[in-house]
């Protein structure tokens, strides 16, 4: 989907997997054409999901997924549908004038490991499993005109959900060779954890990743990260965490939130 005029550098493998199976987890990501359209016209977007940053693999079941157009007046659902053409999901909206949201949310499902590997139900449907395990996505991407510096207030709000990347500027206006950076938020609170990050075209191959780092605690707080562009295209940030689950017979609940957004030449 994407392409890069960058040869890839060295490929960091993906970090800090916790629960059994999560490695193995295709990442949630929305995407759209916006690059090419202003304000007002129709823009196609996509829900990827995939091990492999710009390559779609498989489309989730509709019946687990919500999409949202959220500006600063108001919030909109948005409908989608299989796209004919490759496998995910596929719907429009129309762009607008100012930055907004696109937010996406693959919600709570269980899975359990069974000697056939991974498969979708719990431990009641899958009486051979040895464990369950509860994965839920968040997906935000920046759309409309990049809002400078007298609007970046709605840039940096959080949408709130449970999991969530929050840009501390409008990431689109960094410069090739600065850093972007972002607050992990977790209930709406500073997460201390691993940051990946990559963009389209970046490698070929599954779950590896541009650039990596930890979350640091500087003036503006804790859950800082930075992410150094090296190279214009579609980004994505990926953030994971694992939090306890009320359910019982389930391991756990794996939350996993990426940040789309793009950065031109």
């Amino acid at each position: 989907m994407f392409q890069s005029k960058f040869a890839p550098g060295v490929i960091i493998a993906a970090l800090g997997c916790i629960l059994s199976g999560a490695a193995t987890a295709h990442e949630f990501t929305a995407i759209s054409s916006t690059t090419d359209v202003k304000p007002g016209d129709t823009a196609t977007f996509t829900l990827d999901s995939s091990h492999i940053f710009g390559s779609p693999e498989e489309a989730e079941a509709a019946k687990h997924l919500s999409a949202t157009l959220i500006t600063r007046d108001q919030k909109t659902a948005l409908d989608f549908k299989i796209n004919p053409d490759a496998p995910n999901l596929i719907g429009t909206f129309d762009v607008p004038e100012t930055a907004a949201w696109l937010s996406a949310h693959r919600l709570p499902v269980v899975w359990s490991q069974t000697p056939d590997g991974w498969q979708e139900g719990g431990l009641d449907q899958h009486t051979d499993a040895i464990a369950a395990v509860r994965y839920e996505k968040f997906a935000k991407h920046l759309v409309g005109a990049a809002s400078g510096d007298g609007a970046d207030d709605f840039v940096r709000t959080p949408i709130g959900d449970k999991l969530e990347i929050v840009p501390l500027s409008d990431p689109r206006d960094t410069a090739i060779g600065q850093d972007a950076t972002f607050q992990i938020l977790l209930d709406g609170q500073p997460l201390t954890t691993t940051v990946l990050a990559t963009y389209g075209g970046f490698t070929d191959t599954p779950s590896s990743w541009a650039y990596a780092s930890e979350t640091l605690t500087d003036e503006r707080g804790s859950g800082i990260a930075k992410v150094r562009i090296s190279a214009p295209g579609m980004w994505v940030v990926r953030v994971a965490t694992d939090v306890s689950d009320q359910e019982q017979g389930i391991r756990g609940h794996n939350l996993r939130a990426t940040f789309t957004f793009n950065v031109a030449d």
